[in-house]
């Protein structure tokens, strides 16, 4: 019988993700399951808000994790590879389900930005202005640049993944986000000022550091 090693609470994703690549280690691919479902199910429903489609989409890649586990091999970062994996699962998904062909450019509108399990939470008055506000100016964003700010600012994915999920080069994934921070800022600037003070905004330093990031 082989010997299936207790995954400990203290390794790294890395670390649990190799246990299961090497060693088949069920355990091993729960925690890395459980550590990321969240991440997966809120990112997919901003793309549709059929639950069960995310769900099983969800089910899918790790059922393709488990079933190809001896080619997939190392990977550097765990949870870049499962949006990229879970991403494109789902567009396939979506293809079947709706018989229409999603390219690159997505049909305005496909991307949410807001849109959220716990959307309908009530929030203080202040909350809600400066909520209305940030959506609106998001709202005009691109599908694309949309889908890059969450990534990068709700969910903490590097550019370079982010590049290899959206299939952009890494300078074009920094320009779209100090662009589209401009374009919120100057916005935001226009209309959420309130009793002279700034709710919201980017500051200079801010901008021209993203910006020297992409030089």
């Amino acid at each position: 019988m082989k010997f299936i090693m207790k995954v400990s609470q203290n390794f790294s994703q890395n670390e649990i993700w190799n246990q299961f690549i090497l060693d088949g280690n069920q355990d091993a691919l729960s925690r890395i399951y459980d550590d990321n479902y969240d991440l997966l199910f809120d990112y997919g429903h901003r793309f549709t808000s059929n639950v069960h489609m995310v769900e099983d989409a969800i089910q899918d890649v790790f059922i393709n994790i488990i079933k190809y586990r001896k080619s997939i091999g190392s990977v550097k970062n765990i949870k870049g590879y499962l949006v990229c994996t879970f991403r494109r699962q789902l567009l396939l998904d979506l293809n079947k389900n709706k018989k229409t062909l999603f390219t690159e450019q997505m049909p305005e509108g496909f991307f949410d930005y807001f849109k959220s399990p716990d959307s309908d939470i009530t929030e203080k008055e202040d909350k809600e202005f400066l909520h209305a506000t940030i959506s609106e100016c998001v709202n005009n964003l691109t599908d694309k640049q949309r889908e890059i700010l969450f990534l990068r600012f709700e969910r903490d994915i590097s550019y370079e993944e982010i590049a290899v999920i959206l299939n952009i080069s890494v300078e074009s994934c920094y320009k779209s986000i100090y662009r589209t921070i401009k374009i919120i800022r100057c916005a935001a600037e226009r209309s959420l000022v309130k009793g002279g003070k700034l709710f919201f905004g980017f500051s200079s330093e801010q901008l021209n550091k993203l910006k020297s990031s992409g030089n």
